[in-house]
């Protein structure tokens, strides 16, 4: 018996609070540091590139388990959020560290508490 777990173990809430888990780290990257700072530190830049393409993920296999969790919480970027894992993923050698930036302390706040209310009412059964 292995101890990895397979992606069909994982429940809809687990890729919610994946989704959590990325947002905190984001936060918790670029706290205390500037802009300029992001932009000279390869390690933070790396660090939060790699969480933006958790944050990704999580959301194509929520969507994949729960195709109208997009319309239910039509306020939630899904689509923006996977779209910018593929650009990270896939467009790796043109990354706009401005863009990442914007996201990481301007849209990733309010993406937390978006994916914690979601995450609260698949617990509560809501």
């Amino acid at each position: 018996m292995t101890d990895e777990i397979r992606k069909s173990d994982l429940r809809a809430p687990d890729y919610a609070a994946h989704m959590i888990q990325a947002c905190d780290k984001i936060l918790q990257y670029t706290s205390g540091i500037t802009h300029d700072q992001f932009i000279a530190d390869s390690m933070v830049q790396d660090a939060v590139l790699r969480n933006i393409e958790i944050l990704g993920e999580a959301t194509r296999n929520l969507l994949e388990l729960l195709p109208n969790l997009q319309s239910a919480y039509s306020d939630v970027p899904w689509i923006d959020i996977y779209g910018m894992r593929n650009r990270v993923t896939h467009a790796y050698f043109f990354i706009n560290l401005e863009l990442v930036w914007a996201v990481a302390v301007g849209n990733v706040p309010e993406l937390r508490k978006q994916i914690e209310k979601v995450l609260g009412e698949m617990q509560s059964g809501g």
